[in-house]
This record gives structure tokens, sequence and C-alpha cells, in this order.
């Protein structure tokens, strides 16, 4: 897809949906609904990320300002002989997020986390039953109270899963958990494969 143009906040958002609405396709449904855009809609963006030129290759901030506009958060950090500039942007498909790049001085590449807008309360789990799609970002959940966690496989996009311990809710024993995500936001949760073995 050459030639293509840069990918804008809102085809991103709308590529993030598709593989969200692969996985669980009920509040993906209704957030399609909601827009009144189409799942083919939402493949071609997800297309145009990963293969056209530019967005998703970008290796500063200043081309995602320029591709997105002015980001709703924008801060410098010194650490060390390091300067680390951070820019987020707010997602309206999901009003309480924010997807935030981080660009260290003199490194080639971006860093990407998504992070709950500081002026939203974070999801409090009491336990697994809590973990419900879109409720809980990967940092909160290994952030949280329910047990440890560790990430399986994934770099932040479609696809990761991670593991925790937690309370069985049923018969009151702790067991293992995988929880699924798509670009750092949970999907599902479900018991880990009896063949899985986890060493902390």
């Amino acid at each position: 897809m050459t030639g293509e143009p840069v990918t804008t906040l809102y085809d991103f958002q709308l590529s993030m949906l598709h593989a969200m609405s692969r996985r669980v396709p009920s509040p993906g449904a209704d957030l399609l609904g909601r827009l009144g855009v189409t799942r083919v809609e939402t493949e071609i963006a997800e297309k145009r990320w990963w293969y056209a030129d530019a967005t998703n290759d970008f290796n500063s901030i200043a081309e995602y300002i320029t591709a997105w506009g002015a980001p709703d958060s924008d801060r410098l950090e010194n650490h060390g002989d390091r300067q680390i500039r951070y820019a987020g942007w707010d997602l309206p498909f999901w009003p309480e997020l924010r997807m935030e790049w981080m660009e260290v001085s003199n490194y080639p590449k971006l860093f990407r986390q998504l992070l709950r807008r500081p002026d939203c309360p974070r999801p409090q789990f009491e336990s697994v039953n809590d973990l419900t799609p879109w409720s809980s970002t990967w940092t909160e959940i290994h952030d949280g109270t329910l047990g440890p966690t560790d990430m399986i496989d994934g770099w932040g996009g479609p696809g990761d899963i991670a593991v925790f311990k937690a309370i069985d809710p049923d018969t009151r024993r702790e067991r293992v958990y995988w929880a699924h995500f798509d670009w750092a936001l949970l999907q599902y949760v479900e018991p880990a494969p009896d063949t899985y073995v986890w060493t902390l």
C-alpha cells in the first residue's frame, strides 16, 4: 500500500477496533454501531496502519503531531544524560483512555503505552469476575491486587497474552489465568491450559 496517506488518529482507532472485534464481538459490534462504521472499514484502516507509508514507522513525536494534531498531554523528563519526551492522544472510541508515545533522546525508535487518563479513576478488581472486556489496561492488571503477573507474548499490539495468579471465585483456590490483550487493552480472561506451567 505504498503511497497511501498516513493513518489519522481516527483510522488508528478503527484499526485497533478491527482486532478487538475479532476477539470480543459484542462490545466491538456495539461500538461499530455507535460509530456508524463497518468491519470492512476497520479492516481497511488496519491494513493502512500496518502496510501503508509512514505512520506505524514514525520515529519521532513530531511526525505524529503532523499526522494526528496537537497531543492532549506533552511533557519532558530528564533521566541522567537522557531526555525523554512523553506525548499522549486521547482516544474518543475509549473516552477514558489515552495512547502515549515515549521518545528517548539518541534512540531511533519510539515506545508506546496505553494509559487511563489522569482525570479518570482506575478500576478496582476484587476478583477475576471483574475482569470484563475492555475494563483494564495491561499496566492496571500488572499493578493490581489480584496476584502476580507476567507477560507471555506480545509487544503492546494485537494478540498479547499475560499470565497471573488469582483466587478462583468458584473453588476459592488459587489458579493460573491467561489474560488476552489487544493494544494493551484487556479483551478476555480464561484459565490457563492444564499443560501450562508457570514458575515465578
